[in-house]
């Protein structure tokens, strides 16, 4: 899942995006996922945040 939004302080677009992982990494949707890494990068795809864990 791919978002995008304008970051109001600097005035360049951030990209967001969420990708949803089984117990042993692999790629799978929402609804099966136990693991998480939301990421945000700047305009140019550099990294700006990035966060993980594990969905209950």
């Amino acid at each position: 899942m791919k978002g995008r939004k304008l970051d109001t302080y600097s005035k360049k677009a951030i990209i967001s995006e969420i990708k949803y992982f089984d117990d042993e990494l692999n790629p799978v949707p929402r609804d099966r996922a136990t693991w998480a890494v939301f990421r945000e990068m700047d305009e140019n795809g550099a990294l700006l945040f990035e966060a993980q864990g594990f969905i209950d």
